[in-house]
């Protein structure tokens, strides 16, 4: 028997009033997430993070509790390892990273990290750029103008490990300009590298805008302790090194410009492409939220459509630009998937270049 036309309306109003909501939405109802940050409280990392920490439950459907957990060490590997090999959580999709990225541990197999980062499941990611600054008194005249780092002496530069993407990419750039320097890694954070260079225990280093924007400009810039050197470029749609407009307009040129005002020629050569690598790298995915391998696919969905909606938060974006000094600028997962491509298929000479700077002295 054909149910009457006037029936119709009713039966499925009250069906889909009982219908359960779908998974993805009830996931995080009564639940606390966890986001693992892999630097330390008051870092660039950690400092973002928790901007996002207060956005992200008016975005996830259940408005769980979100609280942060700092779990620096090893370069940033130490948290990577905690959420890839479910050492303290469970792949529940209930603890989630923000991560600074670190290509080159995964491109040279550092023992450190014990997990890849293309093997998580990318939430979201985050670009960022990176500047380099040093102490105005680098020995021997000191610097007045950036290209006077080309005859700097005694160089100590600070990080945070030998396999990190910071550490070497001021590695390359310091051996690509013929520069002698002393590594001083193990900080685990902006903060205490700057107050390092505040007691000149190193006097070269850099960092994400972040910290630069709120650390570096009113501890070790305006009071004329240091200067800006340059921000590291990435690959253009040419091919060639690329900056960042509002920087350049800043007057804050890019390594391979430096150079050339320096020595009088543009840098070439096998190390500086590994260079330009992981800075197009660490820049187009400086950061990443992620969940571990094996999360469901429900938690992976939820904060995806979650982040989506945190990046398009007019409050969001502004408190991110006062707290920060910069604007948020999300990369879609699918976005990613070239880059971790281009991670497992580099070339061998590249990967021998990065594997030489993390084992050297």
């Amino acid at each position: 028997m054909l149910m009457r036309a006037w029936l119709i309306g009713p039966w499925l109003a009250a069906a889909l009033m009982v219908a359960p909501a779908p998974a993805a939405a009830q996931f995080y109802k009564g639940k606390t997430l966890t986001i693992l940050v892999n630097y330390g409280v008051g870092g660039n990392a950690d400092t973002e993070a928790r901007v996002y920490q207060h956005y992200l439950p008016r975005h996830i459907a259940g408005n769980p509790t979100v609280i942060i957990r700092n779990a620096p060490g090893a370069g940033g590997a130490a948290a990577m390892n905690q959420l890839g090999l479910n050492i303290g959580s469970q792949a529940d999709g209930l603890t989630a990273g923000y991560f600074t990225t670190s290509a080159t541990q995964s491109l040279v197999e550092d023992p450190g990290l014990r997990v890849k980062l293309y093997d998580f499941n990318v939430i979201i990611a985050a670009r960022g750029w990176n500047v380099v600054y040093a102490r105005r008194d680098i020995a021997p005249g000191g610097l007045a103008k950036p290209a006077d780092i080309g005859r700097a002496k005694n160089i100590y530069a600070g990080g945070y490990s030998r396999g990190t993407s910071h550490d070497t990419r001021l590695r390359l750039a310091l051996e690509i300009m013929g520069l002698p320097y002393t590594m001083v890694t193990g900080f685990p954070g902006t903060a205490q590298i700057n107050k390092a260079m505040l007691q000149n225990e190193v006097n070269f280093t850099g960092s994400s805008m972040p910290g630069y924007q709120t650390q570096v400009i009113p501890q070790i810039i305006k009071p004329g302790v240091g200067m800006v050197i340059f921000h590291f470029p990435v690959i253009g749609p040419d091919g060639n090194p690329a900056g960042h407009p509002p920087l350049e307009r800043a007057g804050i040129l890019t390594f391979d410009k430096v150079y050339a005002q320096a020595f009088g020629k543009p840098p070439s050569g096998p190390k500086f492409d590994a260079l330009l690598l992981m800075n197009d790298l660490s820049t187009k995915m400086q950061r990443v939220i992620v969940l571990p391998k094996g999360a469901p696919p429900e938690a992976v969905g939820a904060l995806r459509q979650a982040l989506e909606g945190v990046g398009q938060d007019k409050d969001f974006i502004e408190d991110y630009r006062r707290i920060t000094g910069e604007e948020p600028d999300l990369v879609k997962a699918e976005l990613i998937a070239p880059l971790f491509e281009r991670m497992r298929h580099v070339d061998p000479e590249i990967t021998r270049i990065l594997k030489e700077s993390v084992g050297s002295d």
